[in-house]
């Protein structure tokens, strides 16, 4: 004789399909807000942009603050802060911005040859981008790309940047 045969079955032994159902609703509203609170995955194009926009913004309140004018010079991957000090164009702080995952300017619509001069370097042409001590910004639209998607990025002569995704 087993010990277990003896014992009586409660009738309220195990769970009604009530509580089943009940039970798998609270895990899938749990799922759920999980799976809403998680972020899509960063699109890099827009990093860029958003990147480029911010260094333009700080570059234009250091020219307001310090009296130097500041200026972005376009590199092959990137993008080099510099500022006019001692009649020329010296890499300012912050140094040279190289994008990743294959984001670059559109070579085909800037004005000068895209140049690949690294730290340190006193190249005398003026950069793409120039920020003055009056709060105002010369610049032509530069055209992020990658793949084949573009972004166009716009600097008006107040500093304010502008620019719109692909998709939006």
């Amino acid at each position: 004789m087993t010990p277990n045969s003896d014992l009586p079955i409660p009738p309220d032994a195990g769970m009604s399909l009530i509580e089943v159902l009940v039970a798998v609703f609270i895990m899938a509203m749990a799922a759920g807000m999980v799976a809403m609170t998680m972020r899509a995955p960063a699109d890099p194009l827009e990093e860029a942009a958003t990147r480029l926009e911010r260094d333009i913004t700080s570059a234009m309140d250091l020219a307001l603050v310090t009296g130097a004018p500041q200026g972005l010079k376009l590199t092959g991957q990137g993008y080099q802060l510099v500022t006019w000090r001692n009649q020329t164009w010296l890499p300012a702080a912050g140094g040279t911005v190289t994008f990743t995952r294959n984001v670059a300017f559109d070579r085909s619509r800037s004005p000068q040859a895209l140049t690949s001069n690294g730290p340190g370097s006193t190249n005398e042409t003026p950069p793409e981008v120039i920020l003055d001590t009056t709060g105002t910004a010369q610049a032509d639209p530069l055209v992020l790309e990658r793949d084949r998607r573009r972004i166009e990025v716009t600097i008006s002569p107040d500093g304010t940047v502008t620019w719109e995704a692909p998709n939006a």
